[in-house]
């Protein structure tokens, strides 16, 4: 009985060490999941919530990482418009 409980006690320890598919950067970063990526520590995205898109920073909080929404609008590329062919 003792060497059963010996050989579960130690599976329980390689398994919780273990880390789940996916879930540290290249470099062993912690990271944050969005739209089915990763985004590192520290990096920012642009996440789409019930009032609209806002720009969100991906911290650790009590030792899980997660989102902090940063109250600002996603930055916006405008493509500038061409003067139409044969002008006045």
């Amino acid at each position: 009985m003792a060497g059963m409980l010996r050989a579960i006690a130690a599976a329980s320890i390689l398994l919780l060490g273990a880390s789940p598919s996916g879930s540290a950067g290249p470099n062993g970063e912690c990271t944050c999941r969005y739209a089915g990526g990763d985004v590192i520590e520290g990096q920012t995205a642009c996440i789409r919530t019930a009032s609209g898109s806002t720009l969100a920073r991906c911290e650790k909080v009590l030792n899980n990482t997660s989102w902090k929404f940063l109250n600002v609008p996603c930055p916006v590329s405008q493509a500038r418009s061409k003067p139409a062919a044969g002008g006045a």
